[in-house]
């Protein structure tokens, strides 16, 4: 497999990069889509080595940087807003459906870690391509899911009502990030459970035991809506990443890939 760097734009006008690795055999090739999560970029670890499990099966996989100030594409991290993110996956399907052209656009899937998890079941039921669904720790409900980033926005809107900042911090680096106010009210716009009950084609939903940051629960939630053929798989141990620093041979990434891969395989 071969993997290169690419760019298309959104339609708001911004450039987005990507990296797109193409199998070894004879195209046109199935594709699936793999998405980070918030804060995320497309070279993180997690994401290339499910990137290429993906592409060994016979995929072409596009990973990009969503326009959140994150990575190489355009757009500043304090003014990401959901709707946003999905208007830049739509433009990643059309870019992979009229200008990859070893690409067969009638067979395409998403994958998704995190906010990207959550993202591609809102946005599945609304576009034909998407032959079907990875959601890797994506369940966000509202009002009960993301723990930290959701809690943070809304004790600091509670103590001062006419803020247009909050802040969350990094986890792993103590880095404090400042987003505005406006990425938590257009999230709250959004319902998961509602989403999730549109589902109607095949659905995995991957959760680690040690999540910290997702809850468990919402996954089981979603799974429970969704109409198509689905399955959920609780991963033992795993944190929200699929690594950390009880994990340095990254055996979760090693468990979990393929069955993703094999997913793919079987319904796109």
């Amino acid at each position: 497999m071969t993997t290169k760097k690419i760019s298309f734009k959104n339609r708001r006008g911004q450039r987005i990069v990507g990296l797109l690795t193409i199998p070894k055999g004879t195209p046109p090739f199935p594709a699936v889509i793999v998405c980070h999560g918030f804060k995320g970029y497309k070279e993180q670890l997690h994401l290339k080595t499910l990137a290429q499990e993906i592409s060994r099966r016979g995929f072409v996989v596009l990973r990009f940087d969503f326009t959140s100030g994150v990575g190489e594409s355009d757009g500043l991290l304090e003014d990401i807003k959901f709707s946003d993110e999905l208007e830049d996956l739509r433009s990643a399907i059309d870019y992979l459906s009229n200008s990859v052209r070893i690409v067969d656009k009638r067979r395409i899937g998403l994958a998704g870690h995190s906010l990207g998890g959550q993202l591609i079941f809102h946005y599945a039921s609304s576009d034909n391509r998407v032959k079907a669904l990875a959601g890797l720790a994506g369940s966000y409900i509202r009002g009960r899911g993301m723990t930290g980033l959701e809690r943070q926005a809304a004790e600091q809107i509670a103590g001062n009502k006419k803020t247009s900042h909050f802040y969350t911090t990094s986890k792993r680096t103590g880095k404090k990030f400042k987003i505005k106010i406006g990425f938590y009210y257009d999230l709250l716009k959004h319902d998961t459970l509602k989403a999730a009950s549109e589902i109607t084609i095949p659905a995995l939903l991957l959760h680690g035991t040690k999540d910290s940051t997702v809850r468990i629960d919402s996954s089981k939630k979603v799974y429970r809506l969704v109409r198509g053929e689905k399955r959920l798989v609780l991963v033992p141990g795993a944190p929200h990443t699929w690594r950390g620093k009880s994990d340095p041979g990254h055996k979760y990434q090693r468990i979990i890939n393929p069955i993703v891969a094999d997913w793919f395989q079987k319904y796109v």
